[in-house]
């Protein structure tokens, strides 16, 4: 199933994302999620050079395939088309558009969930290679404006994802690519 995806994205400082996270608890519904994201890409990264994103998202004993492109963004809006399958078992390759991908590693996610009846604001702190960072995720139909909570902190969207930062940190440490079969 393929749906619209309308996200604003920003990395934040750890005092900011504390801060938020206390303020948000006080005021709204808390749900916690510990995800993990496996990610897929082609021996050249082919994927990661076209802003596309292909991954496995573990929550609990789930498994889902999520496969983002025709990317485009709008002002500090990102809109995606995202296709979703489950899946029962944490593959070693996927093919995708009839190109072999093979797993390139993994973030760690524990994520809290904010539902502000309009939009879900979701508190990421995430850990890959050696780094932890924080980001403000926020999603709604059409991209629905920034709450007012957060122009509180340095929520500045920048729309770079997590899949983005994974790979500029593999690249930047001099990575080569193995195949792991």
């Amino acid at each position: 199933m393929t749906e619209k995806e309308f996200e604003r994205k920003s990395v934040v400082s750890e005092s900011d994302y504390a801060a938020l996270l206390q303020e948000l608890n006080n005021d709204f519904v808390c749900k916690d999620v510990f995800q993990i994201n496996y990610y897929y890409d082609t021996t050249d990264f082919a994927l990661f050079r076209s802003d596309e994103t292909l991954r496995i998202r573990q929550i609990g004993n789930n498994l889902n395939l999520q496969y983002k492109h025709n990317k485009r963004h709008i002002d500090n809006m990102r809109i995606s088309d995202e296709y979703s399958e489950k899946m029962d078992e944490l593959p070693k390759s996927i093919a995708i558009n009839g190109v072999e991908t093979y797993n390139v590693g993994f973030m760690v996610t524990q994520r809290a969930n904010f539902d502000l009846g309009n939009g879900i604001v979701s508190l990421d702190k995430n850990y890959y290679l050696g780094v932890v960072d924080y980001e403000i995720e926020v999603e709604g139909e059409n991209g629905f404006d920034v709450p007012e909570i957060l122009r509180e902190v340095d929520f500045q969207p920048d729309s770079i994802g997590k899949y983005s930062r994974y790979m500029e940190k593999l690249l930047g440490q001099g990575a080569s690519y193995e195949v792991r079969k």
